[in-house]
């Protein structure tokens, strides 16, 4: 069977992980956090890295590092991810849903511009598949409403929108390191600052609610509570396996790309023929080949495709669940273009150990299913 995701590991790790057993430095903000941190801030184009045990822990820290209040409110795309609505709700803030662009996946301006008023505070933008929907308009639009604009950039590690990494934008964007992402340390994140005015309180909020940073750089000569916080650090180990993994980006992407682009390769030509759609990528954007996905034609059945391509050696999933009317929601928000891309959306396997010829052998396998099921045939 071929996995749908898994976390796949680069030579230096173990070495990385064994020197930093022997050095006894283990906890948060080691010389492997350092090193790591510096690497990820020239990938990206950015000053300000925090290494976090998780992306949804980095997304946690976004609203008290803002200090939103219960009746503030939120724009974000109903069309991702729990932890993108959990770290807002956890705070009270009130969670407007938007809709996502049909063919892209994913919100832009268009999108949010009826639902900001005075209350909204910030914008949650997510890139599906890296994919930002005119973000540079987006950042326009929050700042000409006075609203702080957010990036879920979960999706987005080697990502850009007109030349700059996804991660550059907003005030706050966060970076994951799950092991079903490009780059990997089983569990990790990151909280990039892009807005050099709220580091000091992203640093405290961190650290436990407590300025210890400034203490470890002989800022303050003690450091106490003093703000809501929590332990977000990323432990040494992970930062040694993310150190190595960063090192290894080039290579890592090469693959992806070339999977990604074999997959592209094989299923556009027959997209318009057997009625699926494949996301529309802008000039502006360059994507990080995270995932491959296409929607499937409105009289496919997907569950039974799905099963199909699992007896055949494969395995593919669907993706989100609309949080607008998930159950821990509970509203009454009608977004018809997100369920229908929901309820379409499939997703092919794309990791190091997938090969570009694989990726083709399986896209050939998607293939034939749909014209069978099209001239009437079981998928």
């Amino acid at each position: 069977m071929i996995p749908f995701a898994r976390h796949c590991s680069v030579a230096a790790e173990a070495e990385y992980v064994t020197a930093c057993l022997r050095s006894g430095s283990t906890s948060g903000d080691g010389p492997f956090t350092r090193r790591a941190s510096a690497l990820l801030g020239q990938l990206l184009g950015v000053e300000r890295v925090l290494l976090t045990t998780s992306c949804t822990h980095a997304l946690e820290m976004m609203p008290l590092v803002l200090g939103l209040q219960p009746g503030d409110e939120v724009i974000m795309p109903s069309f991702t991810f729990s932890s993108t609505a959990n770290a807002f709700a956890l705070r009270g803030v009130t969670i407007r849903f938007a809709e996502v662009d049909g063919d892209r996946w994913s919100m832009g301006p268009d999108e949010v511009l009826p639902l900001l008023n005075a209350r909204t505070r910030a914008v949650v933008a997510v890139g599906y598949n890296g994919v930002s929907h005119r973000l540079a308009e987006l950042e326009a639009l929050c700042a000409l409403h006075g609203v702080v604009l957010l990036v879920d950039a979960a999706q987005s590690f080697g990502a850009t929108h007109g030349g700059r990494s996804v991660a550059s934008y907003g005030a706050l964007s966060a970076l994951s390191f799950h092991a079903t992402k490009n780059l990997s340390c089983g569990e990790g994140g990151a909280l990039i600052v892009n807005d050099a005015s709220l580091l000091h309180r992203a640093e405290m909020v961190r650290e436990k609610g407590t300025d210890r940073s400034q203490f470890l750089r002989g800022e303050v000569d003690k450091y106490t509570w003093r703000c809501v916080g929590s332990s977000y650090l990323m432990s040494d180990l992970n930062a040694a396996v993310l150190l190595a993994q960063l090192e290894s980006f080039e290579a890592i992407q090469a693959h992806r790309h070339a999977v990604w682009s074999a997959y592209r390769s094989a299923l556009a030509p027959a997209s318009s023929r057997l009625g699926f759609s494949l996301q529309v990528l802008d000039e502006a954007d360059s994507h990080p080949a995270h995932l491959f996905g296409l929607l499937l034609p409105r009289t496919i059945e997907r569950a039974p495709l799905l099963a199909a391509i699992a007896e055949a050696g494969v395995r593919a999933t669907s993706h989100y669940e609309p949080l607008h009317s998930a159950p821990a929601h509970g509203g009454s928000e009608t977004l018809p273009v997100t369920d229908g891309v929901a309820a379409r959306m499939l997703r092919l396997p794309i990791h190091g150990e997938v090969s570009a010829q694989e990726a083709a052998r399986i896209a050939a396998l998607l293939v034939s299913m749909l014209e069978r099921h099209g001239s009437g045939g079981e998928p």
